[in-house]
């Protein structure tokens, strides 16, 4: 990996040389904006271009998605990185520890508003290498037609009930049991889809898997342990189901079997937005139940990140912070969701140091208390234990 790097260290440094030889030759500026697949809806990306093109006539700008180049890690190894990158902040980190990125500090407004556990994830030592974007939260998705059935519809109303108790969610699991429906199902936990297991098993009786810094893992603390027996014990007695896969647990949502999905988000509303119109099928969402009464958040970040060294790095910046201030640019990207609010916001494990390896670690705990073959506390402790080896063995 590391002599990949270098490669493309020398490379991006050639690509630089080339492209001020040609910006002083008097060619117009050429800005590459690499978008990553789902960052941004298409009709989203394809305005802000055109915004772009209006503010900034004097630049050509390219559009290049991810599907047609490959990925950002391609290109950069390939020595043809993009002038401005829009991908989620895991994507771009590796190439700001490389030096590769320009800091944005100075160029994205709000800072002092954002929600902390959002701006961290574009922070790498006290510098600011991407511009927090969109922040999509996780939640449930609800069937109302499911609840008003069984006359529970009350519950949907976000005025009345803005986050359900466990008691109140316990008791949603139960009437549907009475009714010989299953509320909702979970599936064998794997990294690549255990995120709304984490949230849950979070957000029930208030545990965390990770510190404030994103550096002590909490697993086996009370709050985690007791989410993750409580999680357990539904499974066993029956009263929420067990789907092969996640995409099993979704196709039994949407065709009526469950009346619960708990991995709900923008993204994933837009993926099966026909279905539902053809079905008629009216989907309300929901945060997860919390014994603290406040909603929980667990969210994925979409951001923004300019590349150094090129000659389209000043028009690129000059896009950000156009991006990140415009009024017609902030209409497009909409409520943005990575605002301060009285929410509990959740550690992101996607971006966060040493977070894909808790979220293995978990994934496999997880499993093997729904197996039966630890306990919840033994499981637990064990993440716990293997995540301090692992910081201890970092420190050294």
């Amino acid at each position: 990996m590391g002599g990949k790097i270098r490669s493309a260290l020398r490379l991006c440094a050639a690509l630089a040389c080339a492209a001020a030889l040609a910006a002083a030759q008097g060619e117009a500026d050429v800005v590459r904006i690499y978008l990553a697949e789902d960052a941004l809806r298409g009709e989203t990306a394809r305005q802000l271009l055109a915004l772009l093109e209006g503010e900034m006539p004097q630049v050509q700008w390219q559009m290049i998605g991810e599907g047609e180049a490959g990925s950002l890690r391609e290109l950069v190894i390939a020595g043809s990185p993009p002038d401005l990158a829009i991908c989620a902040p895991e994507e771009a980190r590796p190439w700001a520890k490389e030096g590769l990125l320009a800091p944005l500090h100075a160029r994205v407004p709000g800072q002092a508003r954002m929600q902390r556990q959002a701006l961290d994830l574009c922070v790498l030592e006290e510098g600011l290498f991407m511009a927090p974007l969109i922040a999509r939260h996780r939640q449930m998705a609800v069937n109302s037609a499911s609840f008003t059935a069984v006359q529970m519809d009350d519950l949907l109303s976000r005025r009345v009930y803005p986050v359900w108790y466990p008691a109140q969610f316990q008791q949603v699991i139960e009437e549907f049991a009475f009714s010989e429906q299953l509320a909702l199902e979970i599936w064998p936990p794997e990294p690549e889809t255990s995120a709304a297991l984490e949230a849950m098993t979070q957000a029930i009786y208030g545990g965390e898997l990770l510190d404030e810094e994103g550096e002590v893992c909490l697993a086996a603390q009370e709050e985690m342990v007791l989410g993750v027996r409580w999680l357990r014990d539904l499974a066993a007695c029956g009263l929420i189901g067990m789907a092969k896969s996640r995409d099993d647990a979704l196709e039994h949502f949407l065709s009526g079997e469950t009346a619960i999905f708990i991995d709900w988000t923008e993204l994933e509303a837009l993926r099966q937005e026909a279905r539902l119109h053809q079905s008629g099928m009216d989907v309300v969402s929901v945060p997860y139940p919390a014994s603290s009464g406040l909603p929980v958040r667990s969210f994925e970040l979409t951001g923004l990140c300019v590349f150094r060294g090129g000659a389209g790095e000043k028009p690129a910046l000059d896009a950000a912070e156009f991006i990140c201030s415009d009024e017609r640019a902030q209409a497009l990207l909409g409520s943005r969701g990575i605002w301060q609010d009285d929410s509990v916001w959740l550690q992101s494990l996607g971006s966060a140091q040493r977070g894909a390896t808790l979220r293995a670690l978990f994934a496999r705990a997880l499993g093997d208390v729904l197996a039966q073959k630890r306990s919840p506390d033994a499981a637990m402790a064990l993440v716990s234990a293997a995540m301090e080896a692992a910081r201890q063995a970092e420190g050294e």
